[in-house]
């Protein structure tokens, strides 16, 4: 296996090799006349069309040539599917970008028109842009379409670069990413080198200056803004390197808090992977694979706590490409291209099923913000075992509302009410407080601060309080007269007890109430004998843990007490003592993730059954069994 760049195949040092091997070719095999040399090419759209790539075919004239690449292209004179492919057969495999997307390695992308009226192109600029192929125009005219073409381009530039439209496109970044995309990062995509030093100045005087950084290379006869601006990033990062500054800050950016902003013109658009990389402000006239390859570093998605966050990526385009999207991407096939971006009708649409996806988990249930109709949400919820499937959906629908800051009223109400019921669950069921969900997280906590605007969480937060297991919430409990309500407290309150204080005094009764939510869920018993039932459960953890704490033991020592109580006969502070002693003795063999080695397990099992025999008299079956049920203790909680 060789690995090598298309730059290793330049004619002028090739020639030689080229012409030794000819002459050998004609008595023998060589890599020039083998058929069994098979080339894989990366990026086939790109280095498959000049001198580099003829000599490649001429040295490696029966080797079999297999492209990948994610953007194939179909010009007169660069096409992948002819150099490639065959007539009736232009692909060996694809993969869509839908495919991507619905199997998770991407997210889709939305894109957004901003400014239309002030900073866009006019249409003819525009045009004369999309419309530009010289490679495809005869010989003999491209140099007069050329000079025309390129007086138009020069000018859509100098329109780019303005400073005062640059100052009017970065106050509405800043204003942008602080309500919509932080604590996500952007990139800022500006048309050249002079006009990412110009974005910079303006970003600084209305963001803090560490918010953003500027990515790109710095030449000999640069513009004397962008000498001026490397002069001062070279004293910034105190003279390293221009390779190692930019080495800094891609980490910073990927790893740090800052900087946010990454302004750029031509590094970093393809290749670049920073799945925390959000939204992309576009202010560069891109199109065909240039396009496809800048917007899909926004698509990449964003794990917190094992779950993607990051449902769209974001294009807001300062330029107007996405107007004529379809023009600009007319080399591809449809199939090819399908889900590469929607725009903001799309997404609203989007929104609107996703809404009614999720109304269907309440059938029956009367939208309203009286607590009973949220309860009832709640209950079916519970009772259907659905929760999970709701919340995921609710957090698409969080960010896409999110996303749809001045185009999504329509939607308020029935937000709203999904809200009250993702509170009210996660408070009554979960025992989470939305406040304390937001402290926790920084990403949650920028989402929350618009729903904050729409739903009144204090009053979520009133009606449907965190319950604590303690004997007066026992005592109001047992006052209710609507046991059906008493028994919804009860059964939440145990149950979130059971699954915060997962360990040995509520261990054998994980089964009990696991028992009493089935038989309610299949409405099998009556609801008053269901309420005794977990009432009793509630007081045996009461019973317990009030015990526990008079005793001043932990819950492993008050579980280990209660099992040798079961198995020797002795005074209670005996066996305090005794537990004590014992876990003390084995301490040494107790490190991290002892279970898992079977010797350490006998070492624990031998010591328990000597310290057990030297403490107690007695049947030894009793001693056996003692000393098993602590040995089980000790392997789940010690």
């Amino acid at each position: 296996i060789f690995i090598t760049l298309i730059h290793k195949f330049r004619e002028e040092e090739l020639r030689e090799v080229k012409d030794a091997l000819e002459k050998v070719s004609k008595r023998r095999k060589t890599i020039m006349n083998r058929r069994d040399v098979i080339a894989f090419i990366d990026e086939g759209h790109r280095t498959q069309y000049g001198e580099l790539a003829s000599t490649m075919h001429s040295i490696l004239k029966n080797a079999s040539f297999f492209a990948f690449t994610g953007t194939p292209i179909s010009k007169k004179e660069r096409d992948t599917y002819a150099t490639f492919g065959y007539a009736d057969e232009p692909y060996l495999d694809r993969y869509f970008i839908i495919d991507s997307i619905a199997d998770g390695f991407t997210v889709k992308i939305a894109y957004q028109a901003r400014l239309e009226e002030r900073v866009h192109l006019k249409k003819d600029y525009l045009e004369a842009f999309l419309s530009s192929k010289l490679e495809e125009i005869p010989e003999e005219y491209r140099g007069k379409v050329k000079e025309e073409l390129r007086k138009k381009l020069d000018m859509i530039k100098l329109l780019l670069k303005n400073p005062k439209r640059i100052d009017v496109i970065a106050e509405d970044i800043a204003r942008h990413y602080q309500e919509n995309v932080k604590p996500f990062k952007a990139m800022v995509v500006a048309v050249d080198r002079e006009a990412c030093v110009l974005y910079k100045r303006a970003l600084d005087n209305i963001l803090p200056k560490e918010y953003s950084e500027v990515v790109m290379t710095f030449n000999q006869n640069d513009p004397e803004i962008v000498e001026k601006y490397h002069d001062e990033l070279k004293e910034r990062f105190q003279n390293k390197s221009d390779e190692e500054i930019r080495e800094e800050i891609v980490t910073a950016f990927k790893n740090k808090e800052h900087p946010k902003i990454l302004i750029v013109t031509e590094m970093l658009l393809t290749g670049f992977d920073a799945p925390i990389l959000q939204t992309m402000y576009l202010d560069k006239p891109l199109k065909e694979h240039r396009l496809l390859q800048a917007i899909a570093r926004t698509n990449r998605p964003f794990f917190k706590n094992g779950e993607n966050i990051k449902a769209f990526g974001l294009i807001v385009d300062y330029v107007g490409v996405f107007k004529d999207l379809k023009k600009a991407l007319e080399i591809y096939d449809e199939r090819d291209i399908k889900g590469v971006a929607y725009d903001v009708d799309k997404i609203k649409k989007e929104l609107r099923s996703k809404i009614n996806e999720a109304m269907k988990f309440f059938e029956g249930v009367v939208v309203s913000d009286d607590r009973e109709a949220i309860m009832e949400a709640v209950k079916l919820l519970f009772q259907n075992n659905t929760w999970e499937e709701f919340q995921k959906l609710y957090k698409e629908i969080r960010y896409y509302y999110k996303l749809l800051k001045e185009d999504r009223w329509e939607f308020k109400s029935a937000f709203s009410w999904l809200t009250e019921v993702y509170y009210a669950y996660n408070s009554k069921v979960n025992g989470l407080d939305p406040e304390i969900e937001q402290k926790m997280d920084e990403f949650l906590s920028e989402a929350l601060k618009f729903i904050h605007e729409t739903v009144d969480v204090g009053r979520i937060r009133s009606e449907f309080p965190i319950i604590e297991l303690d004997e007066d919430f026992l005592k109001k409990v047992m006052k209710k007269t609507h046991k059906e309500r008493a028994f919804y407290d009860l059964l939440f309150a145990v149950r979130h007890y059971i699954n915060t204080h997962k360990g040995p005094i509520t261990e054998d009764l994980v089964e009990q109430v696991e028992s009493i939510i089935d038989r309610w869920k299949k409405r099998k018993e009556d609801i008053e004998r269901l309420y005794e039932e977990i009432l009793g459960v509630a007081q045996t953890i009461q019973e317990r843990e009030k015990e526990r704490r008079a005793l001043n033991l932990s819950e492993l020592e008050y579980s280990l007490v209660t099992v040798l109580k079961r198995h020797v006969r002795s005074d209670t502070q005996k066996l305090i003592g005794d537990i004590k002693d014992l876990l003390k003795e084995t301490e040494r063999f107790r490190f991290s993730r002892w279970q898992e080695k079977a010797d350490v397990v006998s070492d624990v099992s031998r010591a328990t059954m000597l310290f057990l025999v030297r403490r107690y008299q007695g049947r030894i079956d009793n001693i056996i069994k003692a000393r098993n049920e602590i040995l089980e203790v000790l392997k789940r909680w010690g």
